[in-house]
C-alpha cells in the first residue's frame, strides 16, 4: 500500500509488539509506526516473508489499566528498512483502544 492510499492516520510510537506465528515463532519487535490498519516493526526482512499470516500482540493502556490485544495480520512487506504488516478483523475492544492511542496525541 503506497503512503497516498493510506486511509487512516499513522503515528511514530514508542511500543514493542509481540509477533506470533503458528508454535514455531514467537518474538518482541519495536514498532516504527501504527495505524488502524497495521504496523511497519523495526524486523530484519528475513525474519518473516510475505504472505506470512501472524499474530500481531499489543499491550495498549485503557481506563488506566493495560490490555492484551491479540490481532491477527498478514506480512504485506519487508525491506532493509523493516516488515509492513496488515491487520485483519478485529474486535471493538481493540478498535477502541487503538483510535484513544491514535488520536489522543
Amino acid at each position: 500500500m503506497k503512503a497516498e492510499q493510506r486511509q487512516s492516520i499513522r503515528r511514530k510510537l514508542p511500543l514493542d509488539i509481540l509477533i506470533n506465528q503458528d508454535l514455531t515463532y514467537s518474538k518482541r519487535w519495536k514498532v516504527r509506526d501504527l495505524s488502524l490498519n497495521g504496523a511497519r516493526l523495526e524486523m530484519s526482512r528475513d525474519e518473516i516473508y510475505p504472505g506470512t499470516t501472524v499474530e500481531a500482540v499489543l499491550t495498549l493502556r485503557e481506563h488506566d489499566e493495560y490490555d492484551l490485544h491479540r490481532v491477527p495480520a498478514y506480512v504485506v512487506r519487508s525491506d532493509r528498512d523493516g516488515v509492513a504488516l496488515q491487520f485483519r478483523r478485529y474486535d471493538d475492544r481493540t478498535y477502541t483502544a487503538l483510535v484513544k492511542l491514535l488520536y489522543s496525541r
